[in-house]
């Protein structure tokens, strides 16, 4: 019976120990540059009421429940959220340094506790815009060390999106992300024209410009026609050393033949949906969001089978970037 105690005491203790050798410590710093002067960016942040609009995590759950101080745009003015799926904690106005700086204090009640320290920094520049930075440090709890090297990964996404969003907010006629996400539906099998693609992000992106147009003169010249939005399918992606396998495709009829490019059948299933309005530059941000949807709503994805990414318009009939649509689907158990 000793010894087992003492195999039970090891094996809970190595953990322990592990978690007790990581600093736990974080540092995020994003930036973006947003055409208006600095006292109106300044005025926009620190109005709490105004941060709704354009937060990355209230997206993903408009219906979160908000408290405000009595005077949320001064120092000492507070907030509060609580929400199903993002959690609940607060965040308040430290000092404010003219117009140039706002310290914040962001505390994490649920999932998990913690307290770290944000800050933003308003730069003017010469040509009557402001450089913004979106800074946080903090430290994870002793049992979530592990995370402490991930975390500036996740929240310079989310901090990247609140930029653009913040930007959109500010700016007439940029481009913003509008990111919804619609929940899990079925998808059909399809038929497709396709065109296979392996190698680095770069590369993929010249093969699609050069791709999709020849499937849609083939489909034209020959009098084909499409059965839904083109699409790519990803089979695999490596996000280390971001390379794609993937197919650039055409939906067709079941019994369409060609001697030009290879005609695929593609199974389909259950999928979550997750719809990008805006630039394909943003598409990156809005994978990242779509996954992070998942995981908040505890739903698992189905890693074995293929993702797919539909092109519901296209960007040559709209008349802003902001117009084209594009559909992620991710498959889920």
């Amino acid at each position: 019976m000793t010894t087992a105690f003492i195999v039970i005491a090891v094996i809970l203790a190595v953990p322990i120990i592990y978690l007790a050798t990581l600093d736990g410590g974080f540092t995020v710093k994003r930036s973006l540059e947003i055409d208006a002067d600095r006292k109106t960016v300044f005025d926009k942040v620190r109005d709490f009421r105004s941060w709704p609009s354009w937060s990355p995590w209230l997206m993903h759950e408009p219906e979160t429940k908000l408290v405000y101080s009595d005077k949320p745009n001064k120092e000492g003015g507070w907030y509060t959220w609580d929400g199903r799926i993002v959690g609940a904690g607060k965040l308040t106005h430290g000092k404010f340094t003219n117009e140039e700086m706002i310290e914040q204090r962001i505390e994490f009640k649920r999932p998990f506790r913690s307290v770290s320290k944000v800050w933003w920094e308003f730069e003017a520049t010469d040509k009557g815009t402001t450089l913004v930075h979106w800074n946080m440090a903090g430290k994870m709890p002793f049992l979530f060390r592990f995370m402490a090297k991930k975390m500036p990964e996740y929240i310079s996404k989310d901090y990247d999106t609140g930029l653009y969003m913040l930007r959109g907010e500010l700016e007439t006629d940029t481009e913003v992300p509008h990111i919804t996400f619609e929940g899990t539906s079925e998808v059909s099998d399809q038929t497709a024209l396709a065109i296979h693609f392996e190698g680095h992000l770069e590369e993929m992106k010249k093969a699609m410009m050069d791709g999709f147009p020849r499937l849609g003169r083939y489909v034209d010249d020959n009098g084909l026609s499409a059965t839904g939005y083109p699409f790519t399918i990803y089979h695999k992606v490596d996000l280390g050393d971001m390379h794609f396998n993937c197919d650039m495709a055409i939906p067709v009829p079941a019994e369409t033949a060609s001697s030009e490019f290879e005609v695929k059948s593609y199974p389909g299933g259950r999928y979550f949906k997750t719809t990008l309005q805006g630039s394909y530059d943003f598409l990156e941000l809005a994978w990242y969001q779509a996954y992070s949807h998942l995981q908040m709503q505890k739903i698992k994805p189905a890693p074995k089978r293929p993702s797919l990414e539909v092109y519901e318009n296209d960007p040559a009939s709209v008349n802003h970037t902001n117009e084209i649509i594009t559909s992620i689907y991710i498959p889920v158990r």
